[in-house]
């Protein structure tokens, strides 16, 4: 799409997004004070991930729906982050139970994609992620073993979740209801365990870690009110708030932990829809509306204009500045691309297996096969695309 038409289509539905929330228009002072600042303070995302662990020793990165452009970029950060003295990517999308093979993935004398492929199976095969760009954040992992580390320790890729008590269900039930999951998750709240995980792992042995996690996980100081998709399964809510894992560990190491989001629709709160414009859409009409603003740019949220910001419908209606430390823009709307399947992300070999760990109950029926497993990631990829488009 031609970048002004892209940018004019943007406007229209910014406008339309708050016409219908009762929202007055945006500004032109706001536009202008805020495109100021960030042509003054924004600077190259990886370079202002990288600074961050000057200051903090965990910098969770969050995004919720995984995109081409994003997994891209992630690879690029595990290179950036290395140089600045992290060695470890803790990783919410593989599970403590595949350590063993995520250390051989990234510590062997050749890439195993094979080998990496198991690793990311018990948990993307719940969530139909079986994506290359995130799959190629081990393989950047293992690159940077093989030309950076010399006498010193590799990197390691540390995974966060664990495996479901799957016994506790029949199999066939399906798992995207909230029935189940107290029994499923016989170790705990996940938030609980990966919290745990990052600090015997990481704070104890006074390592620095970057955390790749879904935003539901990487929020440190906030807490947000649930989410009707969101928090449908699988989520911690203590006094009416959810709790992930990064407020967890922030309870325990304050601001030695830090947030930085990548810029996306954030849940709404349902009652016109489920996703919402960051900031009500006026940042997405200040990149629309000057175009001499570098894309992709990073820049801090809690302080300056970003930080009055308000999202009146989005997470627990704080302003931007109380979700986040960090913001990285990585891409327009409309360049938005969806992530790449990939190819018989669940080989015939360990179709059954599959079956087992999936949520779907249509997956997980015996007559299930290798491409219905294929379609549901295509059908995955696609609802990634088109999230901004479920933004009305």
């Amino acid at each position: 799409m031609d970048e002004r038409r892209g940018d004019r289509a943007l406007l229209e539905r910014i406008a339309l997004y708050r016409n219908r929330r009762e929202l007055p228009p945006i500004q032109p002072v706001l536009v202008d004070e805020l495109a100021d600042w960030l042509r003054a303070h924004g600077t190259d995302p990886l370079t202002y991930v990288s600074d961050l662990f000057e200051r903090h020793q965990v910098v969770f990165v969050g995004h919720h729906t995984p995109t081409r452009r994003a997994g891209l970029f992630l690879q690029d950060l595990v290179a950036a982050a290395y140089r600045s003295g992290v060695g470890i990517v803790a990783i919410e999308y593989a599970c403590v139970d595949d350590q063993a093979r995520l250390d051989a993935v990234v510590t062997g004398t050749t890439f195993d994609e094979p080998l990496a492929r198991e690793a990311l199976l018990r948990w993307g095969i719940r969530h139909n992620f079986a994506y290359r760009e995130y799959l190629d954040v081990l393989s950047a992992v293992w690159e940077v073993n093989r030309r950076f580390v010399g006498g010193g320790a590799p990197m390691r890729v540390l995974g966060l979740d664990y495996d479901l008590d799957l016994d506790a269900v029949t199999d066939t039930a399906d798992l995207r209801t909230s029935y189940a999951w107290p029994h499923l998750r016989s170790r705990g709240p996940v938030s609980a365990h990966m919290c745990e995980v990052l600090l015997a792992e990481v704070i104890e042995p006074g390592h620095r870690a970057l955390v790749l996690t879904r935003t539901a996980h990487a929020l440190t100081r906030a807490r947000r009110l649930p989410h009707r998709v969101w928090d449908a399964i699988d989520a911690e809510v203590v006094g009416g708030y959810v709790v992930g894992a990064a407020n967890r560990l922030y309870e325990v190491v304050a601001d030695r932990a830090v947030t930085v989001l990548i810029h996306e629709p954030l849940p709404a709160d349902g009652e016109l829809c489920d996703y919402a414009l960051v900031a009500d859409g006026v940042l997405d009409a200040t990149f629309a509306m000057n175009d001499d603003l570098a894309v992709p740019l990073a820049f801090d949220v809690d302080r300056g204009p970003p930080a009055r910001l308000g999202c009146t419908t989005s997470l627990d209606r704080e302003p931007l500045g109380s979700l986040a430390t960090g913001w990285i823009y990585l891409e327009r709307d409309f360049e938005r691309r969806a992530p790449t399947p990939l190819p018989e992300p669940v080989p015939a070999v360990h179709v059954e297996h599959a079956r087992r760990y999936a949520l779907d109950p249509v997956l997980r029926d015996r007559q299930s096969t290798a491409d219905d497993f294929a379609a549901a990631v295509s059908e995955s990829a696609s609802a990634a695309e088109l999230a901004w488009t479920q933004v009305l």
